[in-house]
């Protein structure tokens, strides 16, 4: 057999159910952005495209007895959808396609629809609706997380406030809408969930508004151990001065060499300096307004100006500029592997306790292609209208990037480490990054209470625990709760 590792969003099967030992089984079980997809092997992979094939694979599953995973692009790096013996659905053909409705001015979606894909038919009609940030990623894990959208500080988390009801296909087959005036239960435990959903996704829609003009400043500096502490302070001061409606505010730090086709290996190079860049966008008609809106970042203190590399005045800019530079930050196209670890930070802790408890997950990069990636989100949860009930002040996250196998598995505990020291200055960790084969990584992706009912509405729509991975959150949250009891945390 062929290495059948190579990532595409539009994979071509001989049959909507492949069976293990075959090519195109493999192919599929791999087809995940990050390369390090794990020996874990489901019994038969469903390629649905309707509600119909879904509702089969659940069927099939229950007559063997066996949990069920769902895929909408990998993306969740951890691949929580690969259960030994089990049934993955892959979502990948399921209504795989975008309508807009110029009446309700909705614009409707399936689970593997990606973000390039929305951008170009909201492009087309246009308007706008807050989709991912990365070209690749598929809608259904971004919008069950909660919807880290464009400009999320001032019109809140996708799921939140965008989306207006869901399709899906509950455990005994039936297909069912939720909304906030139709099985409402299940529309509430849908947004922010993640990957502990209960059902499949088979369709979304989303209310849209006219379309405007994005724009970008880009300030980039040097950053080490001694001016740390100046230079984050100073940036994430700068974006809490920054009004929060129509921006959207990103950190990032890594290696230059991590972008220069000069370089092959993983090993950072000996002269090698970490760089923090700015990528500041708003949304708005002008390019006046626009440095209105950037207006904070003008006031550079002398601490921070002796170390700025480059400074790019604000300049019109187009998503497909965007979606290229994503590509390159986080590639998925050959031998790339690829861990995420996050938190949300606790908006109670200072600032300075902050820095100090995150400065290894900051600077301790341990390989040339991976980076830092933070923005501010600005996230206030209505715990009473979604399961996303963790306040989201700053993402904090580091990417781990290798190719190398003989890195594997050293290379995954040092920032599992880092992030598991910092979870004092932490509410919880994003859910996406939640970690089923490794629990040291992970802290609580929901608050107690709101854990506590999407059990109770759990139990009412999957009593036999088809899928299984929110027992995974309960024994997290145990633990965590333990911690805290004992002082320890």
């Amino acid at each position: 057999m062929t290495d059948p590792r190579f990532y595409t969003t539009t994979p071509q099967y001989s049959s909507k159910i492949l069976i293990r030992g075959t090519e195109d089984y493999e192919r599929c079980r791999r087809n995940n952005p990050s390369a390090h997809t794990l020996p874990r092997y489901p019994r038969e992979i469903h390629v649905a495209e309707t509600p119909a094939d879904v509702a089969n694979a659940l069927e099939r599953a229950t007559e063997l007895g066996v949990c069920v995973g769902v895929r909408s692009s990998g993306h969740i790096m951890h691949v929580p959808s690969l259960i030994q013996d089990g049934i993955l659905i892959d979502a990948v053909n399921l209504n795989r396609r975008i309508e807009y409705d110029p009446i309700t001015q909705e614009i409707a979606f399936g689970p593997a629809s990606r973000v390039e894909e929305l951008a170009a038919k909201l492009k087309e009609v246009n308007r706008f609706f807050p989709h991912g940030h990365a070209p690749t990623v598929g809608s259904a894990g971004f919008m069950l997380a909660g919807g880290q959208g464009w400009f999320v500080r001032g019109w809140g988390a996708t799921n939140q406030t965008w989306i207006t009801k869901i399709e899906m296909v509950v455990p005994d087959g039936r297909t069912v809408i939720a909304s906030r005036s139709e099985n409402p239960d299940l529309f509430w435990a849908a947004r922010g969930s993640g990957q502990g959903f209960f059902a499949v996704v088979t369709r979304f829609w989303g209310r849209t508004i006219a379309r405007s003009v994005m724009w970008e400043r880009v300030l980039k500096f040097d950053i080490n151990r001694e001016n740390y502490m100046d230079i984050m302070t100073w940036s994430i001061e700068r974006g809490r001065d920054t009004p929060k409606y129509g921006t959207d505010l990103n950190l990032t730090i890594d290696y230059p060499e991590k972008y220069d086709p000069r370089y092959t290996t993983d090993a950072i190079p000996p002269s090698g300096k970490l760089h923090l860049t700015l990528n500041l966008l708003c949304y708005c008609d002008t390019q006046r307004e626009a440095r209105t809106l950037l207006g904070a970042y003008d006031k550079l203190t002398p601490q921070v100006q002796d170390f700025l590399i480059e400074s790019k005045p604000v300049q019109r800019r187009d998503l497909e500029e965007v979606f290229a530079r994503k590509r390159g930050f986080l590639g998925n196209g050959k031998q790339e592997k690829w861990q995420i670890n996050s938190i949300m930070n606790d908006p109670d802790v200072p600032l300075q306790r902050l820095l100090e408890a995150i400065k290894p997950c900051m600077l301790e990069l341990p390989t040339r292609t991976s980076s830092v990636f933070m923005c501010h989100c600005d996230i206030v949860p209505d715990e009473e209208d979604a399961c996303l009930s963790l306040p989201q002040d700053l993402y904090i996250s580091t990417i781990t990037g290798w190719t190398d196998p003989k890195l594997e598995p050293a290379i995954q505990q040092p920032m599992r480490d880092n992030y598991r020291r910092a979870f004092p200055v932490a509410v919880g960790m994003y859910i996406t990054e939640f970690d089923i084969n490794h629990e040291d990584a992970n802290t609580k992706v929901l608050t107690d209470t709101a854990l506590a009912k999407f059990l109770t509405i759990r139990q009412k729509w999957d009593p036999n625990s088809l899928f299984p991975t929110y027992k995974a959150f309960v024994k997290t949250h145990e633990k965590i709760n333990q911690l805290q009891k004992r002082g320890k945390l």
